[in-house]
């Protein structure tokens, strides 16, 4: 059969506009579609977002505000922020999944050799993403670029190479070594798809007995990677000096050890579902494809970063986690088309279908938007009017008492952030060092002008409060319990 050929330029315009349409259409806690159809609560995303606005605006990430994520993460939500509060994180998303798909592309045309297949197969990946978008502008997300090219560059030297080469040249380790630093300092954990390749390029270099090289190569990808924290750490020393590379080292790495402890276990069923695609559908193809094909190369690294992917996630019942599976996805999905088995394609339908099944937070949150119905904003209303009639000076010195997720992504959306460091109350729970740090910089030492608590009724939340700040005004939590707003009296 006849290999049609398509110009570059139209694959990538292709790629450009399926990037876009995902984003502006599926990413309901950026996209501009949903400004006057507010999600309930923007969720991590409210979070990332207000730490951007924190970073934006002066504020140093981690000694002003507190979130769990890596400094890569709030430099792209302040440059989203910096460029428009409005589109400037999706144009970003757009970008990022514009590159992301060109890697898949290129990816997978080194395996099936068409390009229709393979733009397809790219495309494909959308359906995936889709399961695990949930509200978007999520960690997962953003490292997904570089997840997949650490990837495409060894499936491009793997199909050039016989079985017994290293499989990645020097500037190759360099640019995984950066890669793997950049989403180290987005999330640790979102490296595991990259564990697999990395391994076998160095058993290949072991089985070559070319130690020299394995070093080599060693020493090159973790200087990639110091350059990215090096970076890191420069800003931080220049912005708070000692204190805040500490924090940032605190907040990115050290306090998820307590943070993994510190979950529970899903139940067996649970923890099925959650894993239904990753397992039954990657490795039931993987083992298809090795079935029909002695070639190791790649299989075999999949299978390594699959098993690595699932330990990395462990038992955490977060569906956007799943995320970075997804190039494993479409690189399996790609050897099953090309071996033409009749189960590798049921099982790949099966995996699409089931997709677009779970689907449910992006998906039946566009429809909710099409359908035209009436989105309940009083929450939102209601907190851009308080905070419009502040002077500017006031919007500085709003305390968040236990407003916690919802508040961040109120605060974000008004393009401020609030003057107390802990967003979410439960990380203070499970870090003793933060429960000492609020022991010593509660309002009773910030003395904010106002304070917001949220409950059935107006309740202070402490004695101090009570004495010292008078109920000035309220906020209708729509869906929600009112926020109830305490101004200082002294």
């Amino acid at each position: 059969m006849k290999t049609v050929n398509i110009p570059t330029w139209l694959i990538y315009g292709i790629l450009f506009v399926a990037a876009f349409l995902f984003v502006f259409l599926f990413s309901c806690t950026t996209s501009p579609l949903y400004e006057h159809y507010p999600f309930w609560f923007h969720g991590d995303s409210g979070i990332f977002q207000e730490m951007g606005v924190c970073l934006s605006q002066g504020g140093t990430p981690y000694v002003d505000l507190f979130d769990h994520k890596g400094p890569v993460l709030w430099f792209i939500q302040a440059l989203g922020m910096t460029i428009s509060p409005k589109w400037g994180i999706m144009a970003l998303q757009i970008l990022s999944l514009f590159c992301t798909l060109i890697i898949w592309y290129k990816t997978i045309v080194l395996i099936v050799r068409k390009p229709i297949p393979s733009v397809l197969i790219s495309l494909s990946g959308l359906l995936f993403l889709l399961a695990f978008y949930q509200r978007g502008n999520l960690c997962e997300e953003w490292c997904l670029p570089f997840i997949s090219l650490p990837i495409y560059l060894y499936i491009r030297n793997a199909k050039g190479k016989n079985n017994n080469s290293p499989l990645y040249s020097h500037t190759d380790s360099f640019i995984i070594g950066l890669c793997v630093g950049i989403i180290a300092m987005i999330r640790l954990n979102n490296t595991a798809p990259i564990i697999g390749f990395v391994l076998w390029h160095l058993i290949k270099c072991i089985q070559a007995k070319d130690f020299k090289r394995l070093w080599k190569d060693i020493a090159i990808m973790c200087g990639g990677m110091a350059i990215v924290f090096v970076l890191c750490s420069l800003f931080y020393l220049a912005k708070a000096g000692w204190t805040g590379v500490y924090e940032m080292i605190y907040g990115t790495f050290a306090f998820n050890f307590l943070y993994f402890g510190n979950k529970n276990a899903l139940p067996f069923l649970s923890l099925a579902q959650h894993y239904i695609l990753p397992v039954v559908f990657l490795l039931t193809l993987l083992l298809l494809y090795a079935k029909h094909n002695t070639e190791a190369s790649i299989s075999v690294p999949c299978f390594i970063s699959i098993v690595a992917s699932i330990l990395a996630i462990g038992s955490f019942d977060f569906w956007h986690y799943t995320m970075i599976f997804i190039p494993l996805f479409v690189i399996t999905s790609a050897l099953s088309i090309t071996e033409k088995n009749i189960f590798g394609n049921i099982a790949l339908a099966g995996a699409i279908f089931f997709s677009c099944f779970i689907s449910y937070d992006a998906a039946d949150l566009l429809l909710f938007r099409l359908r035209g119905k009436t989105a309940n904003t009083e929450i939102n209303d209601g907190f851009h009017r308080f905070v419009s009639n502040l002077p500017q000076e006031e919007q500085k010195s709003i305390y968040n008492a236990g407003l916690n997720h919802i508040g961040a992504g109120l605060f974000a959306d008004e393009n401020i952030y609030q003057c107390n460091r802990i967003i979410y109350g439960g990380h203070v729970a499970i870090s003793p060092r933060l429960q000492e740090y609020e022991k010593t910089h509660g309002i009773k030492e910030l003395h904010p002008v106002w304070v917001l608590t949220q409950g059935p009724r107006p309740e202070p939340a402490d004695e101090y409060l009570d004495a010292n700040y008078t109920l000035a005004d309220s906020i209708p939590g729509g869906e929600f319990d009112p926020i109830w707003c305490w101004k200082k009296t002294f």
